[in-house]
């Protein structure tokens, strides 16, 4: 049985284009680096811009699955644990926290990709109830909505 029900799961998924990002990298310097990426995700990165554009996807997906983007939220307030070989977990604070949390979104998973020219991320987020229970309910088989 397939679990999903939509109104319990909000998603969020960004693509971004890695030679652009590393040209503007490399104009602002380490401005732009503080200003999107937090010294732990810089440290994991080592200046790669693919990884660097992973993990902006990812913020980005984060954003869109709250239903809010950049100016609400703060790049900084998005941060991409892990390292590689490991999975990403996504840490939230700030504004990020604050909407995550008025949509009661507590679970969430990531997957990252980067190749060639572009970096991808995409983000799943499930909603809880209050005593710590799964909303999502089983959708019925083929066969059991044909009443088999």
């Amino acid at each position: 049985m397939t679990f999903i029900e939509t109104a319990d799961l909000c998603i969020g998924v960004d693509l971004v284009n890695v030679p652009e990002l590393s040209a503007m990298l490399d104009a602002s310097a380490a401005t732009f680096r503080d200003m999107c990426w937090t010294a732990a995700e810089q440290e994991i990165c080592q200046g790669s811009a693919e990884r660097l554009a992973a993990r902006w996807a990812a913020k980005e997906a984060v954003m869109k699955a709250l239903g809010h983007g950049i100016g609400e939220i703060d790049p900084l307030d998005v941060e991409i644990v892990g390292k590689e070989g490991q999975r990403p977990c996504i840490r939230l604070r700030g504004a990020a926290e604050r909407f995550a949390a008025a949509l009661g979104r507590t679970d969430w998973a990531l997957s990252m990709s980067h190749e060639s020219d572009l970096a991808i991320a995409f983000v799943v987020a499930r909603r809880q109830s209050d005593d710590g229970t799964q909303h999502l309910r089983p959708i019925p088989t083929t066969r059991e909505r044909a009443g088999k």
